[in-house]
C-alpha cells in the first residue's frame, strides 16, 4: 500500500506545473552555480601557479581545493600565502575578483543552493500534502479503505522524496559529468567519494524540510495557513538561527581581533629591535627566539579562545538544520573551520622548522606539505554528528507528523 501511494504522489507531481517549474529553476541555478564556481576555481588555480613558492623559499601556499566548486567554505582563506620570516608568519590577502560587481552579488555555490533554494522547494512540495486532502475530503475517503494512517504518511513522504531526489541527483551528476571534460576540474576517486557524501547529506537536509512541511500540513486545516507558517519557520531556520549562535558565543567568549593581535606583534618587534638593538650575534639570536616564542604564545592563546568560540557557536547553531548541513558538507569537502584550524597549526610548525634552519645557517628549506584530513578523521571530529543530527531531525519531524495525523478527525 505504501508503494501504491508513493506511485500516486510521483505521478501527481510529474504531471503538475509545479514540478516543471521546480525542475527548470533547479536546472538554471545548478548549471549557473557550477559554471561560475568552476571559472572562479580556475582563476584561483591560475593565481596559485603564479605565487607558488620556488624550491627553497620559506612560503606555505596551498592550491585551491577542487571541491570548493561545490562547498567553497573557507577555501579562499586556506589558499592564502603564508610567508615565513624572522618575525613569524606574514599572511597575505587572498585573491579578490577584478569585477567590483561581484562584491555586491556574489555567486552562490552548490551548497548555498541546497541550503536555501532546495529547502524552500521541499517546503512547497510538502506544505499541502495533508491539508489539501482534508480540504478536498479525499483523506476521509482514503482512510475509509483498509490503509493505516502511517502508510498514508509514509507513502506520501516517500513519493515526494523521490520526486525531489531523482531530478536533483540527475541534474547534479550531469553537471559533474560536464565538468569532468575539463582536466583542471576533474575530481580524483577520493574527491568523488567526498562529493557522494556531500550529496547524501544534502538529500537528508532536503528530506528534513519535506518532513517539516508534512508536519505543519498535518496540524493545519488549510493549506494557506500551512504555507504562511512554513515560510516563517523556513526564514528562521535558514537565515536567523545559523547566525544566532555566533552572536551569543561572542557575548560569552572574548576573542581579540586579528588587528589587535597583529598590533601586539608589532609592539613586540618594536620593543626588541628598535629599543634594545644590539650588535652581538648571540644576544640577537636569543632575542629573535624570544620574540618568536612570545608570538607563538599569543597565537596559541588566540587559537584556544577562538576554538572555544567556535565550539560554543556550533553547539547553539545546530538548533538550525541549515548550520548542520554547512558544517558537515564543508568539513567533508575540506573547506571547513576544522580544516582551516589544522592548516594554521601546520603552518606554525613549518615556521618553527624554518626558523631553526635560519639559526643553523641552512638555506635549502623544505617545501611546505599539507595533507587534508581523511574522511574518517572528519567524521570523527564532528562531521558524523552533524550528518546524524539531520537524520534525527527527520525522524522527530516524521514522528510528530504521524502523531498529528493519528489525532486528526477526518470527518
Amino acid at each position: 500500500m505504501i508503494a501504491a501511494i508513493a506511485r500516486k504522489e510521483i505521478a501527481a507531481n510529474v504531471l503538475s506545473y509545479k514540478f516543471f517549474i521546480v525542475i527548470l529553476l533547479a536546472s538554471l541555478l545548478i548549471a549557473t552555480s557550477l559554471f561560475v564556481m568552476a571559472r572562479d576555481f580556475k582563476g584561483r588555480q591560475a593565481d596559485y601557479q603564479l605565487i607558488r613558492p620556488k624550491p627553497g623559499e620559506p612560503i606555505a601556499v596551498l592550491p585551491p581545493n577542487p571541491l570548493s566548486v561545490f562547498a567553497k567554505g573557507l577555501d579562499d582563506a586556506m589558499a592564502r600565502s603564508f610567508e615565513i620570516s624572522v618575525i613569524g608568519v606574514d599572511v597575505r590577502a587572498g585573491r579578490t575578483s577584478g569585477n567590483a560587481v561581484f562584491a555586491f552579488f556574489p555567486t552562490p555555490d552548490f551548497l548555498y543552493i541546497v541550503r536555501v533554494v532546495m529547502s524552500l522547494v521541499a517546503l512547497l512540495f510538502g506544505f499541502d500534502q495533508i491539508s489539501r486532502e482534508k480540504e478536498a475530503g479525499t483523506l476521509k475517503l482514503m482512510l475509509a479503505n483498509p490503509v493505516s494512517r502511517a502508510a498514508v504518511l509514509a507513502g506520501k513522504w516517500l513519493g515526494n522524496v523521490l520526486s525531489l531526489a531523482v531530478p536533483f541527483l540527475l541534474l547534479t551528476l550531469l553537471g559533474i559529468a560536464v565538468m569532468s571534460f575539463d582536466p583542471g576540474l576533474r575530481l580524483s576517486a577520493g574527491g568523488l567519494g567526498r562529493l557522494a557524501l556531500i550529496l547524501a547529506v544534502s538529500l537528508a537536509y532536503i528530506a528534513l524540510f519535506l518532513s517539516l512541511g508534512m508536519l505543519i500540513s498535518a496540524v493545519s486545516r488549510r493549506s494557506a495557513a500551512s504555507l504562511v507558517a512554513l515560510l516563517f519557520i523556513w526564514s528562521l531556520a535558514v537565515f536567523v538561527l545559523p547566525n544566532l549562535g555566533t552572536l551569543l558565543a561572542r557575548q560569552v567568549v572574548e576573542v581579540p581581533s586579528v588587528r589587535a593581535l597583529t598590533e601586539k606583534k608589532r609592539q613586540i618587534w618594536t620593543r626588541e629591535v628598535l629599543l634594545r638593538y644590539s650588535d652581538e650575534t648571540d644576544i640577537w639570536e636569543r632575542r629573535i627566539k624570544g620574540m618568536n616564542d612570545e608570538f607563538d604564545r599569543l597565537e596559541e592563546d588566540y587559537r584556544l579562545k577562538f576554538d572555544r568560540l567556535v565550539r560554543l557557536s556550533k553547539a547553539v547553531n545546530r538548533v538550525s538544520p541549515a548550520a548542520s548541513l554547512v558544517y558537515a558538507a564543508s568539513e567533508i569537502a575540506g573547506t571547513g573551520i576544522g580544516e582551516e584550524s589544522r592548516l594554521k597549526t601546520e603552518v606554525v610548525r613549518y615556521k618553527n622548522r624554518i626558523l631553526e634552519d635560519f639559526r643553523t645557517g641552512r638555506t635549502d628549506h623544505p617545501a611546505f606539505a599539507y595533507r587534508y584530513r581523511s574522511v574518517g578523521e572528519v567524521l570523527a571530529a564532528g562531521g558524523l554528528f552533524d550528518a546524524a543530527w539531520l537524520l534525527v531531525f527527520n525522524i522527530v519531524l516524521l514522528a510528530a507528523a504521524y502523531a498529528a495525523l493519528a489525532r486528526c478527525d477526518v470527518r
